[in-house]
């Protein structure tokens, strides 16, 4: 392997290792297909993941996606965030709060935020009381 090559590993491997597997992570944006109906993640404002009990990490283009996500496949509760429409931040998804109408790309219409807002617990009665539409 010739130094160049080696500097590119060396690199590749610093910032694999940077990304706590507790924490969030970005998706790849425009390229990254919700877990829930495989649209491409494309506005960062409404963006949503979870790690599993198993670890896997799950990413969704609306937090309604990740609600319907966690409780159809019976995921327990996952470790999640939701992108903070406003600051553009992960926030952990249950402490945020949910702000309604908003222009979501899976039309649940709520986006994140970190001091408004319905709870958790009230957006997943949301969700599930919303006509479906979807996957």
């Amino acid at each position: 392997m010739n130094r160049r090559a080696a500097l590119r590993w060396l690199a590749l491997c610093l910032v694999a290792g940077c990304v706590e597997a507790d924490g969030p992570a970005e998706p790849v944006w425009g390229k990254q297909a919700c877990a829930y109906c495989a649209m491409i993640l494309s506005d960062r404002r409404f963006g949503a993941q979870l790690v599993t009990e198993s670890g896997d990490r799950l990413y969704f283009d609306d937090a309604g996606c990740m609600v319907l996500a966690i409780d159809e496949r019976a995921l327990g509760t996952p470790r999640a965030w939701v992108r903070d429409a406003t600051a553009g931040r992960w926030l952990d998804a249950r402490a945020a709060r949910y702000v309604s109408p908003a222009p979501s790309p899976m039309d649940f219409g709520f986006e994140a935020r970190a001091d408004e807002g319905v709870s958790w617990e009230e957006l997943r009665g949301l969700v599930h009381a919303r006509p479906r539409r979807g996957p």
